[in-house]
């Protein structure tokens, strides 16, 4: 192998170390967790294709050479002992024994030379065996294929640089967590409470395949979101937004659902509050007698803060959310819900997680019944081992 050749071999080793490096590091280090959802096979196909290109970089390696050894293989003279038919094309000489004069008309255009020992027969029909010596020049033949054996230098250094830093940068300076403003463009200050596309899932009820309620879909034809304000305006902090308005609609009601249901349903701390997710609290809105069960009640969740721009005119308000995530962190989006604390809220830094414990209330804001914690305590806390719920 030239020496353009094996470098241009061994950097395409590299590439194929660095993908795989990329891909196992992801895996290894925990940090696929905040890109995709532990069920299905996806954080596991992460680390098949990272084991796989590995395979496959060392497998370039380790043969090298055979490519090298497969031209020597052709460039050595060779021995044929072949049947011709007509056309050949070959000039031949022949050695032709007594029995027989025969002329033989020889063809222009083959490049071997070649003896011929031929047995005639009376019929000076010729069985012919023949014994060919081929020359070949394998010099002239370029075996290098793809953009970095064809391009020039410049191109094949532009070529590495497309497929190695943007992945590079990516792997170690991409966060793994929304910013604020971007969580605000996925429509945090938007919320729709009567929305029942994942309320099986955060349910309060204890449902079997028997008794569970089929959830009716909303009769009403979905209204445009408001367009958001600038991003700037969520930076500043006496900056209020109004409530997008909604299409009117009322908690359904699932039947009979009391303290008791809620009390087997739901775990309690050691001081008797309702441990939930900020989605759980946030589908509570559409259900009647779950809304009934719960109002007044202790509870806590964890979740991240940011500052409440919705009906917030005294700032007595946070706002807590949990990203949900159904098929991987591109589809990602904010469950919310306010916090109240009847008088100045704390502040915190934006994206804070903290730990809220206060008692459930609901008030009309609009055209929807918002679930609000009347906050007793708030406290930053550690982020969960999952930071998005799946």
């Amino acid at each position: 192998m030239s020496g353009p050749r094996t470098i241009i071999h061994f950097l395409s080793i590299l590439i194929l170390l660095l993908w795989s490096a990329v891909l196992l590091y992801f895996h290894l280090s925990g940090r696929v967790a905040a890109y995709l959802p532990p069920d299905g096979i996806f954080r596991q196909m992460v680390l098949i294709s990272g084991i796989g290109l590995a395979v496959v970089a060392l497998f370039n390696l380790f043969t090298t050479n055979a490519e090298d050894a497969g031209c020597e293989a052709h460039g050595c003279d060779h021995d044929h002992s072949h049947d011709h038919h007509e056309g050949c094309g070959h000039d031949h000489e022949h050695k032709h024994g007594p029995e027989c004069d025969s002329g033989h008309t020889h063809h222009e255009g083959c490049s071997h030379d070649q003896a011929h020992e031929h047995q005639h027969h009376d019929d000076c029909g010729h069985s012919h065996d023949h014994n060919h010596q081929h020359d070949h020049d394998h010099s002239s033949h370029d075996h290098s294929h793809g953009i970095l054996a064809e391009s020039s230098w410049p191109g094949r250094i532009a070529a590495l640089l497309v497929l190695s830093a943007p992945l590079t940068w990516a792997a170690f300076q991409s966060p793994d967590r929304y910013s604020a403003n971007a969580i605000t463009n996925k429509g945090l200050y938007n919320p729709n409470y009567s929305d029942t596309s994942n309320a099986d899932k955060f349910t309060l009820r204890t449902e079997t395949p028997e008794t569970k309620l089929e959830r009716p879909k909303p009769n009403v034809t979905p209204q445009p979101t408001a367009p958001l304000p600038p991003p700037a305006q969520f930076t500043q902090p006496d900056a209020v937004v109004k409530a997008s308005p909604k299409a009117p609609e009322k908690a359904q009601s699932y039947g009979s659902f009391t303290l008791e249901d809620l009390k087997k349903q739901v775990p309690q701390s050691k001081d008797g509050n309702f441990i939930l997710e900020v989605p759980e609290i946030y589908y509570t809105a559409g259900d009647a007698e779950v809304q009934k069960a719960i109002t007044g009640q202790p509870v806590e969740t964890t979740a991240q803060v940011l500052p409440e721009k919705v009906n917030n005119a005294e700032g007595h308000r946070l706002r807590v959310f949990r990203m949900l995530v159904q098929c991987c962190a591109a589809d990602a989006r904010p469950y919310s819900v306010p916090v109240d604390f009847g008088k100045k809220a704390p502040e915190f830094k934006d994206m804070t997680w903290v730990k809220v414990v206060g008692t459930m209330s609901y008030k009309k804001e609009g055209d929807q019944m918002v679930p609000i914690i009347e906050a007793t305590k708030i406290e930053e806390t550690t982020a969960p081992a999952d930071a998005m719920i799946y």
